[in-house]
């Protein structure tokens, strides 16, 4: 019996071992290239903070493989995201730099001509990719060759769903990543990348047992978070009465935020006390901030989350609001939960929480929340990295703390101009100079590809922060609405109706820009399809009256034409200067 046991093998390996001389496969029932900007934003920039910060190694997590019969080919179980991801990279790096000197046997085995052994790709990828991989990835000089074909439309991305979106992402991020280095740091990064990046490799020689690893791995029932290994280390110290009540208390805000939300809060509160990017373990940020003294171990912890929590359940989860005039919370309300549901990000809820925390004004809340939107919608078009963004928030935390009123952080807001690191590159905004910032917010909101940016969550979370600001005082918000989708007025592909209106130049040009775009429910997106414009209106407006404003406007247009989209484009451009160029609300 015990022979037929499967053979399990579990190793900590550096990208070197990792690659050398070993294949992969990505089986057919693994989900799709998946990962966006911020995971390969993520993926380079951690990994460069810990060159930076002399970390010895850095830790990629797990890779779970089911080893094949060659004894060279392992099928990926899990982990098939970063090991891609870390192809792509290196494909960037071997583009840029175009050094032969560099052994490159990692992205494609060279093989032997006289042993009649072909070239080998590393991972055999998806089956939808693989022809965009043999062709851009492991081919010399493809990704440059992918980036200026998707720029000159030999390649369409349709939209983010489309099987090329993802690995676009992935080469267009790396190699701005790539192009903010200098020479010098691209080869330690390298070195570093090779050596001191590490994963645990866990090979398994059966299906079965890769499947029963995977659900260990990923699934075993609810797993300890960070949350409740803090908890119970809070615990210990206090009396037992204290105890009781902390821990039915903490029960009580896990049951109104969730069991993530909490572990989200942590987070924001780990950023407030650090004033830095995580650099360890949720669990270690916080017994540092124990040992300097900075939150007091036991019944102080309990005291700053459960105060923390209550900001955030009744600010931002599900805003109460009481000193505000009826039209004001109504606008605060819709402002947050946009930004809670739409904005793929969230550093900026500790600047928030703080706030609230040290000024309990609503009045100036209200007045802080928007001014931040503000700031990070321009940050957000600026193409800031999660690095920036967190650089950002931490800024306006110092800011908070070392202000007297809340009218000196509303004064000082955009008077801030801190430098930003991008890889080596340092850069700053000076939010007052209103050019420049008309320069950010065109470069992504007149783009011709606006709808496909950002995963297309810009352009949906645009046009809600543009129809709030087109509703009337009575506006109840979106929390009622259920899905909400993005619709092109002139579909991605026209008919030939469509066709007699537009050229399919003006088509390329137009059809993904934002006067182009409405929004819709999911029960009318799907139905109102390639129809003509007068049918989808009538799809539109089936209803006496459409909860999104900014689609009761085209009630005014008759047809769909160039001279209409120019009107409603250059509509919502004015638009979009008025809440972002202006410092006041």
């Amino acid at each position: 019996m015990s022979e037929n046991k499967p053979i399990i093998e579990a190793k900590e390996v550096n990208v070197v071992e990792l690659l050398s001389n070993k294949f992969y496969r990505i089986p057919i029932y693994q989900r799709p290239f998946s990962w966006k900007e911020e995971n390969f934003q993520e993926f380079v920039e951690d990994i460069l903070d810990a060159i930076e910060d002399d970390q010895p190694s850095y830790f990629l997590g797990s890779i779970l493989l089911r080893s094949e019969n060659d004894g060279m080919t392992y099928e990926i179980v899990d982990g098939q995201q970063r090991l891609t991801s870390l192809i792509v990279l290196l494909s960037v790096f071997r583009d840029y730099l175009n050094d032969e000197g560099l052994h490159w046997d990692w992205i494609v085995s060279k093989g032997n001509e006289y042993a009649g052994i072909p070239p080998r790709e590393k991972i055999k990828v998806w089956s939808d990719l693989q022809e965009l991989f043999s062709e851009y990835i492991y081919k010399i000089g493809g990704t440059s060759k992918f980036i200026d074909d998707v720029k000159n439309r030999r390649i369409i991305l349709v939209d983010k769903d489309s099987p090329a979106y993802h690995p676009y992402e992935a080469i267009t991020t790396f190699r701005n990543f790539v192009e903010s280095l200098d020479r010098e740091t691209m080869r330690r990064f390298l070195k570093y990348l090779f050596q001191n990046v590490y994963f645990v490799r866990i090979i398994t020689t059966d299906r079965s047992s890769a499947f029963r690893l995977f659900n260990v791995l990923n699934t075993r029932g609810l797993p300890l978070s960070s949350a409740d290994v803090l908890k119970s280390m809070n615990l210990e110290p206090l009396p037992e009465e204290a105890r009781e009540e902390y821990f039915r208390k903490w029960r009580n805000l896990e049951e109104d935020i969730g069991r993530e939300g909490l572990e989200n809060l942590l987070g924001w509160i780990r950023a407030i006390y650090t004033e830095e990017k995580a650099k360890r373990e949720l669990v270690e940020e916080f017994e540092k901030l124990f040992k300097e003294n900075k939150i007091e171990k036991g019944e102080g912890f309990f005291k700053l989350v459960l105060e923390y929590g209550e900001i955030y359940r009744d600010k931002i989860l599900d805003p109460q609001i009481v000193g505000l005039i009826p039209w004001k919370k109504v606008r605060y309300i819709t402002l947050i939960d946009i930004m809670n549901r739409f904005l793929p990000f969230s550093e900026w809820v500790s600047p928030l929480l703080l706030f609230y925390k040290k000024f309990r004004d609503e009045e100036s809340l209200y007045n802080f929340a928007f001014m931040l939107e503000r700031k990070l919608f321009i940050e957000w078009c600026a193409d800031f990295t999660a690095t920036e963004r967190t650089t950002s928030a931490i800024s306006l935390i110092r800011l908070i703390k070392n202000s007297n009123s809340p009218q000196d952080v509303l004064e000082k807001m955009f008077e801030h101009t801190e430098e930003f690191r991008r890889g080596r590159e340092r850069r700053k905004i000076d939010f007052n100079d209103k050019e420049l910032v008309r320069k950010i917010l065109l470069s992504k909101v007149d783009d011709s590809q606006f709808y496909t940016l950002k995963g297309g969550k810009m352009a949906r979370y645009l046009l809600l922060r543009l129809d709030m600001e087109m509703q009337e005082e009575n506006f109840p918000g979106y929390a009622n609405i259920g899905t909400i989708t993005v619709e092109h007025i002139l579909p991605r592909s026209p008919n030939d109706k469509w066709l007699e209106i537009f050229s399919e130049d003006e088509v390329k040009d137009i059809v993904h820009k934002l006067g182009n775009l409405t929004l819709l429910n999911k029960r009318k997106n799907s139905r109102a399809s390639n129809y003509e414009f007068s049918k989808k209106k009538k799809k539109y407006f089936e209803v006496e009256r459409s909860p999104f404003a900014i689609t009761s406007m085209l009630r005014e247009y008759k047809v769909w034409d160039k001279k209409a989209f120019q009107k409603r484009h250059k509509e919502l451009l004015d638009l979009t200067f008025r809440i972002y160029l202006s410092q006041e609300d």
